[in-house]
């Protein structure tokens, strides 16, 4: 290349075209906060780089040519403990030539863009900045997903309430309690069964978590707000996080009222279970006309057998369910255990499994000989057997139903016994206040 200006020449010159510096590639090892757990791994390089909250960071941004200068300047979004625009490392020319460039950040609370520029030995700088964003994923609270098993809306003063359910947390549980609020003191109850750090923690019906009533001093009448919180053991500004299970309410009532409830629950579920009958019935009856054809009564059979083995299942779950309620809020007796469970829902159980299981299949399957008085013969035979024994069970609900109405007539002879003998105490005090008078 050659320069004239004038009567001035430049001779001998010549352009070198070379390529600028560019990213050929980005190392970034993560140090996790001790809430993690610690220790380190490395983050895969991306434009947006997710980093859990509190991390320390080295991020190694490598050129595709030697450095002369070099510039990584970090811009944060929220506060830092320093300013927002930070000169996190840099390059100089006195310095010997490098590819590679190293950021330091101790912990990470908020957003940041890194930005870096590269000068190569040839003088050569990047255009615009080249960027990447370092995203903070703050600590989730802890996510509770649970119920209380065996207890309805009301309970008596001395009631325990099992709790059953998911906790968990991605960095690990470190407590639960359970929160009792009435009109009076609340009260905390520890979960001990919480081992901290645990990321799950499973509340099973055989293993629930029990929470007692009674040190909270509930009168009859007191609505008591139940809720179970949990807290992780994140150390950060902010933390540590707390996540809390839906609030349940309780009316606190006298154990007559309460059983009294149970037993008109019971008295749904034999109506519920008398419309299983009476459905199934009807379809068995329509064996017996010879109007429709074999495959419709079998269709109709099998449909009407679906059903009650569905409503019979959930049936004897609400008497286990009766029979739960009564034991955690201290109603169950030998007595009542033998009822609804040996007498009630274990049969209804072997009736599901038994002879409307047998039933189902039948309608499932063709007649052996292949003919369609057979099948149509033998349908007959396993839905009478069917019915047979649905039939014994709804009896014996009968039974114990007129015997409950026998000890609800007792229980009206008792409280009258009650009121007469306060008014003739209240008589007795007032005849003898006339006396002293």
């Amino acid at each position: 290349l050659e320069i004239r200006g004038g009567d001035a020449k430049l001779r001998g010159l010549s352009l070198d075209v070379v390529a600028a510096p560019a990213l050929a590639g980005v190392t970034i090892r993560c140090r996790l906060p001790d809430y993690l757990g610690g220790g380190r791994r490395d983050l895969p390089a991306a434009r947006v780089v997710p980093v859990p909250r509190g991390a320390g960071l080295t991020v190694m941004l490598h050129a595709t040519k030697p450095l002369a200068e070099a510039a990584v300047v970090g811009r944060f979004t929220g506060p830092t403990g320093g300013a927002p625009e930070t000169l996190l490392a840099s390059h100089h020319t006195a310095d010997p030539p490098t590819d590679t460039i190293v950021a330091e950040i101790d912990s990470l609370e908020s957003d940041c863009m890194l930005a870096a520029s590269f000068t190569d030995t040839d003088g050569v700088a990047t255009g615009d900045p080249i960027t990447v964003l370092l995203s903070v994923v703050p600590d989730e609270p802890p996510r509770l997903a649970l119920s209380l098993a065996g207890i309805s809306t009301a309970v008596t003063p001395t009631a325990r309430l099992p709790v059953v359910g998911t906790l968990s947390d991605d960095h690990g549980v470190a407590d639960a309690r359970v929160e009792l609020q009435t009109g009076g003191e609340p009260l905390s109850v520890p979960l001990e069964m919480i081992r901290r750090g645990e990321t799950l923690v499973e509340l099973t019906a055989a293993r629930p978590a029990v929470v007692a009533l009674a040190p909270l001093g509930a009168a009859v009448g007191e609505r008591i707000d139940v809720v179970v919180t949990a807290r992780d053991g994140c150390p950060l500004a902010g933390g540590p996080n707390v996540g809390s299970s839906g609030k349940w309410t309780l009316d606190v009532v006298t154990a007559e009222t309460l059983q009294a409830m149970l037993e008109a629950r019971e008295v749904l579920l034999r109506r519920r279970f008398e419309a299983v009958i009476d459905d199934l019935a009807q379809a068995r009856r329509v064996l017996d006309d010879p109007t429709p054809v074999a495959d419709t009564a079998t269709g109709r059979l099998g449909e009407a057998t679906t059903r009650a083995i569905g409503e019979t299942g959930e049936i004897e779950a609400a008497f286990r369910g009766v029979r739960d309620e009564s034991a955690n809020n201290g109603l169950l007796t030998p007595a009542i255990e033998a009822r609804l469970m040996g007498e009630i829902a274990d049969p209804l159980a072997a009736a599901a499994a038994g002879p409307l299981s047998t039933l189902a299949s039948a309608c499932r399957a063709p007649a052996a000989d292949g003919s369609a008085d057979g099948a149509t013969d033998s349908l007959a035979t396993r839905a009478d057997a069917a019915l047979q024994a649905l039939r014994a069970v709804l009896a014996r609900m009968l039974e114990l139903e007129s015997f409950n109405e026998v000890v609800e007539k007792l229980r009206g002879v008792i409280e009258a016994q009650e009121g007469l003998r306060r008014d003739t105490l209240e008589q007795q005090r007032r005849r003898a206040r006339e006396l002293l008078e």
